[in-house]
């Protein structure tokens, strides 16, 4: 980048990294009370704890969060944590599908349908993250019921490879909704998405591309038979990004074939570079919003190892992991940016910036 900041500038961009800070700590509380905590709130917590949010309260209590902790007062201002809400499970029980499939457990190798729980009062992230375009805050929807939660999951080796939670339920709707003409879909899963387009009258044709033929089988044997419109829909078994490399005729592809976002930005940025073999194809991407904003993160990465650091060529040559090779990719995809202000940098920052960098990304993972 070429950066060309004075100094009442330089103080405004430092806001972005400022809030890039609070965007991760915010992201790593969360992490540690779901991998360490995640059982351990209690109705009687939440019953006999003060504040706004007692839930919050309880959850800081758990965390040992002091009152006064100025670093964290910072982190919620940014990210709004305190914004923990209690859900309507009776939403998600009344979901057709949920409503519909009601498979037995069933095993199949190493791979096994079966129905998991949260507990009353366990807390989880139930929708897409939200970004506040000025200076691109990340708010995490946090929630949790009062009552235990039985949810569909597919499991592989006892991990949990795909599950019907309330996040897979919210982060679907836009897409089931969108989908039209001949879909294409990437990744299979639970047939959570194919369940619902495939009810759509303006959906004519589906075409599923799933390369494990162990997640083929038990989803025709168990979930397949719960589906209307089953003429609609063709399993291919093949690689997405092979078959995506050969231009092929549908009006929409929903592109779901990663578990997180950790795993599915390097997969997101090989689908955006297929996207020119299919010009007349809208694609949609699951969970696009925080995938776009870990990309962003890196992105400010670049940035500040430019002004702050000076980082030249030499040191963008070698990467030891997948996220030095996209800052690599990134910081030779926007050597001739100019930055001479906020909005400069604001601007370099959008969904719709970054969508058409990533494009352009010279790569290989």
């Amino acid at each position: 980048m070429k950066i060309n900041l004075d100094k009442v500038q330089e103080a405004k961009c430092n806001k972005f990294l400022s809030v890039k800070e609070s965007n991760i700590c915010a992201v790593e509380i969360l992490i540690d009370y779901l991998n360490n905590h995640y059982n351990a709130i209690t109705k009687f917590d939440v019953e006999h704890s003060g504040g706004k949010n007692p839930y919050f309260t309880a959850f800081k209590k758990e965390m040992e969060i002091m009152e006064n902790d100025e670093d964290f007062l910072r982190i919620n201002d940014d990210c709004h944590l305190d914004n923990m809400k209690k859900l309507d499970s009776e939403i998600y029980k009344n979901d057709l599908y949920v409503k519909t499939i009601k498979p037995f457990d069933k095993k199949d190798g190493v791979f096994s349908l079966r129905t998991l729980n949260y507990l009353s009062y366990e807390g989880f992230v139930y929708d897409e993250i939200k970004v506040d375009p000025q200076y691109y805050q990340e708010e995490t929807p946090f929630g949790y019921f009062e009552k235990d939660f039985s949810y569909l999951a597919l499991l592989e080796n006892d991990e949990i490879w795909m599950s019907l939670i309330p996040h897979e339920i919210n982060t679907m709707k836009s897409h089931i909704k969108d989908a039209f003409g001949s879909v294409l879909v990437l990744g299979l899963g639970l047939g959570y998405y194919v369940f619902h387009i495939a009810r759509k009258k303006d959906v004519d044709k589906i075409t599923i591309i799933e390369k494990d033929k162990r997640v083929i089988k038990i989803f025709k044997e168990n979930l397949l038979p719960y589906f209307e419109n089953k003429d609609k829909i063709t399993i291919i078994e093949d690689d997405a990004i092979k078959y995506l490399s050969t231009p092929k005729d549908y009006d929409y592809c929903f592109c779901d074939i990663y578990h997180n976002v950790e795993d599915g930005l390097p997969l997101y940025i090989l689908i955006k570079q297929n996207e020119k073999y299919h010009p007349y194809t809208k694609f949609s991407y699951w969970i696009e919003t925080s995938l776009l904003a870990m990309l962003r993160r890196e992105m400010l990465t670049v940035f500040e190892e430019n002004y702050y650091a000076h980082y030249k060529n030499n040191d963008y040559l070698k990467a030891s992991n997948i996220n030095d090779k996209i800052i690599n990719a990134l910081y030779f995809a926007t050597k001739n940016t100019q930055i001479n202000n906020e909005d400069d940098l604001r601007n370099l920052l959008t969904d719709e910036s970054l969508k058409e960098i990533v494009k352009k990304l010279e790569i290989k993972f």
